[in-house]
């Protein structure tokens, strides 16, 4: 798929940059990219990243309180921002003509924000409501429960939010100190995508961005965090049951370790191999569990995979009394493929189709374009498409199967959850 030119290019200020030039796109997307995500936060300090996200809109030493979201309406365009466990981005989506004063209003806040202690005591009750409102959320409550639980202790078991408790605790200089140590040159880049005129390219080598090239602090609580991130694996296995209050179903988690978003060839092949398991009514697990046996009301799998680590996860929902023979029929179907040769070329290639178009219809927009572009760069993942694209061929035979099929075959988490 043709998403557009696609160019990397480092600037005066030594700040990594990827443009994608697509003329087809009438609105400009500026995202910039950062290593700071939730599990970057000290120990102790728990939903700094994500309440940092929060502030750095309420303003700048050169911008008040509201003004950037006003300005940036004014100019017809919107801004948001997104905290993930390795990652933040701030973006802005604006016509072509006001590029220049967005881009300089975008940098601003993300590079010089004002922590005013009225704001932060407002915004500290906007977190904190967030918090509650997730758990007021069975569902999501149970998810992250199930997450601490085989993580255990890591960077990826906590809550991007932060807990109640840890984000009262929070004083302005923990995140004047995470800024310092975070937003620094080297852990940040910019991403930019739509119909690019030269204009462009000249307005943003001209604008001053010297307020990237700046170094953090050494902070030895965040390096010790990450510093064994390619050997981060299951913090447990086994199998654990539990009573959970207010959920409606029955749930079935199963967790197996598998290698980090680095590993991009693994993860679009565990990507195909999710989706010969359960997506469509003749997908492995479904075609059993729900169509032939109707033990259960719902089943996927998620590849859940971060730049430290990742897991692929099965979860069904199921009356109380199909618990046991649910668990039994999807330990039967996962071990019926640990030999690849149980696949077959039919299925790989249908998943293959369903897993290539979610790829190429979520690059259709500049936005999604820069979340794309933006994070790849971020994590030294250059030229992404055309590897990918080598990928999907590479699993399209099936005797490389065999290569992701092993993950499967190692000791997993087992979470039986029935309601209270």
């Amino acid at each position: 798929m043709k998403v557009g030119e696609i160019n990397y290019y480092t600037h005066s200020s030594k700040t990594n940059c990827v443009f994608v030039d697509n003329k087809k796109l009438p609105l400009i997307s500026i995202d910039i990219w950062c290593k700071a995500g939730s599990s970057f936060d000290d120990v102790g300090k728990n939903g700094t990243a994500h309440f940092l996200e929060h502030m750095i809109f309420k303003g700048s030493n050169t911008i008040m309180p509201g003004e950037f979201d006003h300005k940036i309406e004014s100019l017809g365009g919107i801004s948001n921002a997104s905290t993930g466990y390795d990652d933040v981005h701030y973006y802005v989506l604006i016509p072509p003509h006001n590029f220049r004063e967005s881009l300089a209003l975008l940098t601003n806040i993300v590079l010089n924000p004002e922590f005013n202690p009225n704001e932060f005591n407002k915004e500290k009750r906007v977190v904190i409501d967030e918090i509650k409102q997730q758990n007021d959320q069975p569902d999501e409550k149970l998810f992250n429960y199930f997450l601490k639980r085989v993580w255990r202790n890591n960077i990826y078991s906590k809550s991007i939010l932060g807990s109640e408790e840890s984000v009262l605790k929070l004083g302005i200089q923990d995140l004047e100190k995470f800024h310092r140590n975070h937003y620094t040159s080297e852990k940040i880049c910019i991403a930019i995508a739509g119909n690019l005129s030269k204009n462009i390219y000249q307005d943003f080598e001209k604008s001053n961005l010297s307020a990237f090239n700046k170094k953090g602090f050494f902070n030895q609580s965040s390096f010790s965090q990450h510093k064994n991130y390619k050997s981060i694996s299951l913090g447990r296995t086994g199998r654990e049951e539990i009573n959970f209050d207010k959920i409606e179903f029955s749930r079935i988690f199963m967790a197996w370790n598998i290698p980090s978003q680095n590993y991009q060839k693994y993860i679009i092949g565990l990507e195909i191999l999710a989706s010969i398991l359960t997506v469509g009514r003749n997908s492995r697990l479904v075609k059993v569990l729900k169509e032939e046996k109707n033990l259960v009301e719902s089943i996927y799998v998620d590849i859940n995979s971060g730049e430290f680590g990742g897991l692929l996860i099965i979860e069904a929902c199921c009356e109380n009394e199909n618990l046991k023979i649910a668990e039994k029929k999807i330990n039967e179907i996962i071990e019926g493929i640990l030999d690849y040769k149980n696949l077959n070329k039919d299925e790989i290639k249908k998943a293959i189709n369903i897993v290539k178009s979610n790829y190429f219809f979520n690059l259709e927009t500049s936005t999604q374009l820069t979340s794309f572009y933006g994070n790849e760069l971020l994590w030294g993942r250059k030229y992404s498409m055309k590897k990918i694209e080598g990928y999907f061929k590479y699993w399209n035979n099936l005797k490389n199967f065999k290569e992701i099929i092993k993950f499967l075959s190692k000791d997993k988490f087992t979470l039986i959850v029935t309601p209270k």
